[in-house]
């Protein structure tokens, strides 16, 4: 019957679809997951475009061929002519374009992948290129941790799973271990089948690496490849925080953990989280000469200041945890005036003149911290009645605070006069109509910025148009003109809220400079450290029109963002740290849940037993007793009828069917071990009358034989006929004959 089912056309057919098929199915994966990794190293932006947009066409050009079963076979002599042409520009690509040979051999292996394609097709080839495509994807890990990796990391497994099974079956094919005459695998639920295998690798790979115990350090912390943000550095110098606004790159990811009191959305948009501060002005750059004091932690926690009350006599603490992603600068950030930070260093700098804190390093793998800072503030009437700072203290404490250049621009000084000339001697006014007066008569622009041997003058005076940086110099500047201690303080604005984190992300565009004035305010908590006690007031003279936040983002953008943050979070930076507080919150909410079940539990079973005990006894009779079990017995009549009705009610379909196949299936295994223990062992392509025969040439004339071909017509007309409860009876008496002659 299986003769009559399988003819020798349609296994022909069959065994072309396994070799031709399935191998046109393989390559198609194989395509796939080189371009998969060519595309996860080229999001790193470690690719020069040209190479990304020759890469592009290579894995077009290779798809077309693919979807029309062509064949581009470049000769082995034009493999030879290539790589000798190469070789000068892999030796100008090292010393000139990319500087480096390590990049230049980077540049070098995607291009040996990309030219492989176009190799003629061999197993030796195949296993070359997913080995490329796997070190692709491995490189790209180590420079990049954006979301954009993430997905394309969970595509590659997918595929790479994919690609693994279509290739143990062309291999199988290859080697006669599968029979032609059996049908072909679909690819469809063959691929469905490779997608929940990947996604079942994937979460017991995530189980592992979560749970494997950590002895150091996030692996990945201190890799090499992670870039900084390019042009934000420790002093501000005009004209060159231009380059750090015109980029869309997240810098760090804030969450607001509490505040007290409550701030609304439009408060916490206000927040500037001010770097380092910035005393000396030498006519282009803002800079701070003095070296900061070094503080050993406790833990990691460094205390700087006490909460400061403000005039309501009510401190406003704000509690928040920051992501730093990769800077070329080891500052840290935070909102004026800092109190506490928790961070993972056993020393930190603090700089208590500028109110600048800082590691011992670059942050070129980002940081992580948690710190707290009182946003409170006298207000503008407890300022103006302020005393101006004394002479003294001007002469020494703040002499940084008002240096100027000594090749200062009189202009500018004759400017600031006649600014606040009809404005009260104090200096919060005097601020404020110097803030309020660059913020008309100037506009902002991040094109054609001033330049030249004195910028600023060329702002205020000729071009009358720049960015921040412009602004907060000529303010600091003119103050300084007027007596009144002023730094420059460059740091970023608030950001953008990304619901699907819930955490605040600042990018390069929200980069801003400031300005800091001083008045000799006493606060009622001192601070930590020595220098003189007073408050530095935030004063911004930037056009309210300049792009202080990013903008709103579209969904895909989140998307992206959530998926980033999520891989640096649980993998790039995942540490002992965070698998200690991971494993203290799973007990704790273990340990609660349980608890909570087992009270509510408990709850139940004391509310009915009450229950139970405030019912009214009664003295069962014999007429109750009666009743009671006809009732049980009537229920358990109209289940038994109702079990038979729906069984007779039931269609011949699918279920018996399926029922006899098991049947007769587990019939003929059990047939396979009788042979096999008569020492005939089945091939896995062998049919049932293949084995059959086997049996035949090995005993000829044997009762075995008989028995088997009496079981193996009876095994056919059960599995492959129609539903028979005669066919399957005899099973088991024609395998009791196959034991018996066994």
């Amino acid at each position: 019957m299986a003769a009559a089912r399988f003819r020798p056309g349609r296994a022909a057919v069959w065994g072309w679809l396994y070799t031709e098929g399935m191998r046109q199915y393989f390559e198609g994966l194989l395509l796939f997951l080189l371009a998969t990794g060519f595309f996860a190293l080229a999001s790193t932006g470690r690719l020069p475009w040209p190479l990304v947009a020759a890469g592009a066409a290579a894995f077009l050009i290779r798809a077309w061929a693919w979807q029309h079963r062509r064949t581009l076979a470049v000769p082995n002599r034009w493999w030879v002519a290539g790589l000798l042409l190469y070789l000068p520009v892999y030796v100008l690509d090292g010393l000139i374009l990319s500087g480096s040979f390590l990049n230049a051999s980077l540049h070098l292996a995607v291009l040996a992948g990309l030219a492989k394609l176009f190799a003629p097709p061999s197993g030796q080839d195949d296993l070359l290129l997913g080995l490329l495509a796997f070190l692709e994807v491995l490189t790209a890990a180590l420079l990049t941790d954006s979301g954009l990796f993430l997905l394309l990391l969970a595509v590659f497994l997918a595929l790479l799973v994919a690609a693994m099974v279509a290739r143990e079956i062309v291999q199988s094919q290859s080697t006669g271990t599968v029979s032609p005459a059996a049908p072909p695998p679909r690819r469809g639920p063959l691929f469905r089948f490779s997608l929940l295998l990947s996604l079942a690798v994937g979460l017991c790979a995530a189980v592992i690496f979560l749970l494997l115990p950590r002895t150091m350090v996030a692996a990945w912390g201190s890799r090499a490849g992670a870039q900084g943000l390019s042009g934000f550095s420790d002093d501000v110098r005009l004209g060159a925080l231009a380059s750090v606004q015109r980029s869309n790159k997240p810098v760090m990811h804030i969450r607001i953990s509490a505040s007290d009191p409550p701030l609304t959305p439009a408060e916490l948009q206000q927040i500037r989280w001010r770097g380092r501060g910035l005393t000396t002005f030498d006519g282009q750059r803002w800079y701070d000469a003095d070296a900061p004091s070094l503080f050993a932690t406790q833990g990691g926690r460094l205390v700087v200041a006490r909460p400061q009350e403000g005039d309501g006599g009510q401190a406003h603490i704000v509690r928040y945890r920051v992501a730093l992603e990769p800077m070329n600068s080891p500052v840290l950030f935070f909102p004026a005036r800092l109190l506490w930070t928790d961070t993972r260093f056993p020393v930190l700098a603090w700089e208590r003149s500028t109110a600048t804190l800082s590691d011992l390093g670059a942050n070129f793998a980002g940081t992580r911290y948690a710190g707290a800072s009182d946003l409170a503030h006298p207000e503008g009437a407890s300022l103006r009645a302020a005393p101006a700072p004394s002479p003294r203290l001007l002469r020494y404490a703040l002499a940084d605070d008002l240096q100027l250049p000594d090749d200062l621009d009189p202009r500018i000084r004759e400017l600031a006069r006649q600014i606040v000339e009809h404005v009260p001697a104090d200096n919060w006014d005097r601020m404020q109509a110097l803030s309020t007066y660059l913020q008309a008569h100037y506009q902002y622009t991040l094109d054609n910025l001033p330049q030249g041997q004195d910028p600023l003058s060329s702002f205020l005076f000729d071009q009358q148009a720049g960015d921040c940086e412009y602004f907060a110099s000529a303010l600091a500047v003119m103050a300084r003109t007027l007596a009144i201690p002023a730094r420059v303080v460059n740091g970023f604005m608030m950001g953008s809220f990304n619901p699907l984190t819930g955490e605040y992300v600042v990018r390069g565009s929200d980069a801003h400079t400031w300005v800091e004035a001083y008045f000799p305010v006493p606060p009622r908590a001192g601070d930590f450290g020595r220098g003189p006690r007073g408050t530095w007031v935030t004063f911004d003279p930037t056009p309210a029109a300049a792009p202080a936040a990013s903008a709103a983002w579209s969904g895909p953008g989140m998307l992206m963002d959530a998926l980033s943050s999520a891989w640096q979070n649980w993998v790039v930076s995942y540490d002992w740290w965070r698998q200690a507080r991971l494993a203290g919150q799973m007990q704790m909410h273990v340990g609660a849940g349980v608890a909570h079940a087992w009270t509510a539990l408990a709850a139940g079973a004391t509310a009915a037993w009450r229950g139970l005990a405030a019912v009214p006894r009664h003295k069962p009779t014999h007429g109750s007793l009666l009743g009671t079990g006809l009732a049980l017995a009537v229920l358990l009549a109209a289940a038994a009828a109702g079990r038979r009705w729906l069984r007779h009610r039931r269609p011949p379909p699918l279920a018996d069917r399926r029922w006899a196949v098991r049947r007769a299936q587990r019939a003929y295994r059990r047939f396979q071990r009788c042979l096999r223990r008569a020492g005939i062992a089945r091939a896995p392509a062998q049919t049932s009358e293949e084995l059959v025969l086997a049996l035949a040439a090995a005993r000829p004339d044997s009762s075995l034989l008989a028995a088997a071909r009496e079981f193996v017509a009876a095994y056919q007309t059960a599995r492959f006929g129609p539903v028979s409860t005669a066919a399957l009876s005899r099973l088991p008496v024609c395998l009791q004959r196959v034991r018996r002659a066994a």
